[in-house]
């Protein structure tokens, strides 16, 4: 396999285009159908474009205590810890404060009738985990980019990954190396950061 050759495949999912790039154009195609697979059971979890999303479940439960699945968990637990961080200026709850959460391992309750949202984090989460297990399962490298959020593992091509990330009006090409994750556009300092922590998690528990 030759490092200098890269292959792409692009679907759309939940209204994001997401571009999934590997080292091995021969194994392009069915990288794509596996990273669409496992994105779409990672949507089905945190989705706030799908009405039948467990995210969407429960933000429908009105104050009302409801069981999650260790899935959504782990997704709660990553927001709450960008909101601590960050001191709530990146805060997956909405009309409300994510002081006002209460998670408890499998259950979790919203304060009145706020909702969650966590587009800051769950999809660092998910690319992070769809490009570490594409690698590992084509034995390539490879780059997944979904809303924004666009993640590389597995063996760099000869010159890099190479991603353009736009801020404002200036767009700029940067390197990105395998195992991390990266936020190309018009994201505050708070988002890029947070992102970058959740996915790091990921790549080192793998």
């Amino acid at each position: 396999m030759s490092l200098a050759t890269k292959a792409f495949a692009g679907f759309d999912i939940d209204g994001h285009h997401v571009r999934v790039v590997v080292t091995d154009p021969s194994r392009v195609a069915d990288a794509a159908a596996f990273a669409r697979a496992e994105l779409d059971v990672a949507c089905e979890v945190f989705s706030t474009e799908r009405a039948t999303s467990e995210l969407q479940r429960v933000n429908r439960s009105f104050g009302r205590t409801v069981r999650i699945s260790p899935a959504l968990a782990d997704h709660l637990r990553v927001a709450v810890e960008a909101a601590e961080i960050t001191d709530g200026d990146v805060d997956p709850v909405r009309d409300a404060s994510f002081r006002e959460l209460e998670l408890d391992g499998a259950t979790v309750r919203l304060p009145g009738f706020a909702t969650l949202d966590l587009g800051a984090t769950a999809p660092a989460v998910a690319v992070a985990r769809v490009a570490d297990s594409v690698a590992r399962r084509f034995g390539c490298g490879v780059l997944v980019s979904m809303a924004d959020h666009v993640a590389a593992a597995g063996p760099e091509p000869v010159q890099g990954w190479q991603i353009t990330v736009e801020d404002g009006a200036e767009r700029r090409t940067v390197g990105l190396a395998s195992g991390t994750v990266a936020v190309t556009r018009d994201a505050a300092d708070a988002v890029r950061r947070v992102a970058e922590r959740a996915a790091a998690a990921v790549f080192a528990a793998a």
